[in-house]
């Protein structure tokens, strides 16, 4: 084969394309959040329905990642790469013009089933393209595309959302859609999947397809209806029907959608849980993060997104470095810093207030991006350098699957925590801390001549009414700072308790001229 036609030739290129069409679908999910008031607005819809909007391309993309793996047997990654790519972008274009709250829901399902092949199918060609020896610096510099983008999609987003209107987050994907397509069109060359052809397992994507879908909808849906619903109690059900048979299904045929066996190798089975780990931590603090600052420090939507910016610049700097580390050294080490470093920003966000200063918003971010960095770069390699390339497309799927089910997970989790403390925390603050502490008062940023009172001129004439009232303000606020500070916590101990030790026990992976791995002791 010629340099010209090997596609490996210009690798570094085609990574290049890979991240920034990763990165352009990451992005969409955080910068749709920011408008979802606005949407809710303009269709005349309640909380409950618009969620739906954010829900459903979430639904879809697990579903579809799954059958990335089998696809990519089938069909040349170029083509299967831009296709997503190209569906993504046409399904977003249909959004920006969407009529009704009905054709919105319909062309968000369209673009995520672009969207939800592109992490995995890119994650795969990346494998396919460099050796083992090199995939922890390409996989470095693709992380980067995974970790800035809810980083800087709320940014975006309120920015687009307040100069234009919520249109233009969808519409915005069509000129930066059409340069990587035409990019991908000239770099890319046809390369083929490692692994063989094989008969596609229906049942066993039905049951799995069954069990994301309801799993995901119980946890997304959980604090609006009510996580003792009749209609959450059969999602559950369903959930572990769903999975129970796509455990057994896949036990049996002969050619499975996803081979369980692959988690008998425990560099493997250890990324899968350590992704959970690291998507419950992250999404559930990025879910955090902007509420703290919008409800009890006061920033607007776009003021937020700004804050969330130095731990995307973080990202940008260290992971490639982290990428090169990890062809260098053990994983356990790396993986086990940067949970710990993940834990410490988590630790440290625990402490804010409403007073805390700009560095206690700033550091702590950038700790995040560089644990993220530690983390993510070794973590993806160790996967998929444990398994054969023949099984780099089907690994490739179930860790993107894992991500999305871990920042599922944590939202809902950390959601519920924090909205449970609220209360408990209220009650216990209303017993025992007396209505006249000025100190009080003045610890939570509420004085006497608050904006509060300049709209309630009933309140300020009646001065025993005044006092209640910043009493009942000042009681809700301080439950929400321990509330939130609890929620990240929470996430703390999860990432630290559960993330480094198991990071501990990755084993280094034998390199193959072949490029394959094979099991390391134990495995």
């Amino acid at each position: 084969m010629s340099g010209v036609e090997d596609p490996r030739a210009n690798r570094w290129a085609v990574l290049i394309i890979v991240v920034l069409g990763t990165f352009m679908a990451i992005l969409d999910a955080s910068v749709v959040n920011v408008a979802l008031p606005h949407m809710m607005s303009s269709f005349g819809v309640d909380r409950e329905q618009i969620e739906w909007v954010a829900t459903g391309y979430m639904l879809t993309s697990a579903v579809v990642m799954p059958f990335m793996g089998w696809i990519a047997t089938r069909v040349d990654y170029k083509f299967l790469y831009l296709s997503c790519l190209a569906l993504f972008t046409l399904g977003s274009v249909a959004c920006a013009f969407s009529w009704s709250y009905g054709s919105l829901i319909a062309f968000r399902v369209i673009q995520a089933l672009g969207g939800g092949g592109i992490q995995p199918t890119g994650m795969a060609i990346v494998a396919e393209l460099f050796e083992p020896h090199e995939r922890g610096r390409a996989l470095g510099i693709y992380g980067t595309g995974i970790q800035a983008g809810p980083a800087l999609g709320p940014t975006l987003g309120g920015y687009l959302t307040d100069t234009f209107n919520w249109r233009t987050i969808f519409s915005v994907n069509l000129p930066f859609g059409i340069v990587v397509l035409i990019l991908g069109m000239i770099i890319m060359r046809p390369l083929k999947s490692s692994g063989a052809r094989r008969t596609f397992d229906f049942a066993g994507f039905g049951f799995l397809a069954i069990g994301l879908v309801a799993g995901l909808t119980a946890l997304s849906n959980g604090q609006i209806k009510g996580w003792d619903s009749s209609y959450i109690h059969l999602c559950e059900a369903l959930t572990v029907i769903g999975f129970v048979m796509f455990v057994a299904v896949e036990l049996a045929v002969e050619h499975p959608l996803i081979d369980l066996r692959l988690f008998l190798v425990r560099n493997f089975s250890l990324s899968v849980i350590l992704t959970i780990v690291r998507a419950i931590g992250l999404f559930g603090s990025v879910f955090l993060f902007p509420l703290f600052l919008e409800n009890l420090m006061g920033y607007t939507p776009v003021d937020t997104g700004l804050w969330m910016i130095p731990g995307a610049i973080a990202v940008a700097l260290s992971m490639p470095v982290a990428g090169w580390l990890a062809d260098r050294y053990k994983p356990s080490y790396l993986i086990a810093i940067g949970c710990a470093m993940l834990s410490m920003y988590l630790f440290f966000f625990a402490q804010l207030d409403p007073l805390s200063g700009s560095m206690a918003l700033v550091w702590p971010q950038v700790l995040r991006g560089v644990g993220l960095s530690l983390l993510v770069a070794p973590l993806i390699a160790a996967a998929l350098n444990s398994v054969g390339r023949k099984d780099v497309a089907m690994a490739s799927s179930f860790l993107s699957v894992s991500q999305n089910v871990g920042g599922a997970i944590g939202i809902a989790m950390i959601n519920t925590f924090v909205t449970d403390a609220i209360q408990r925390h209220a009650v216990r603050i209303g017993e025992r801390i007396p209505v006249e502490s000025a100190r009080f008062f003045s610890r939570l940023g509420l004085r006497a001549e608050s904006v509060i009172f300049r709209h309630e001129p009933g309140i300020v004439a009646n001065p025993q009414v005044k006092v209640m009232f910043v009493a009942g303000r000042a009681i809700e606020r301080h439950a929400q700072v321990m509330a939130y500070d609890n929620g990240f916590m929470l996430a703390a101990l999860i990432v630290l308790v559960v993330g480094v030790p198991l990071g501990l026990l990755f084993k280094p992976a034998r390199h193959h001229g072949n490029g394959n791995k094979e099991a390391v002791a134990g495995e």
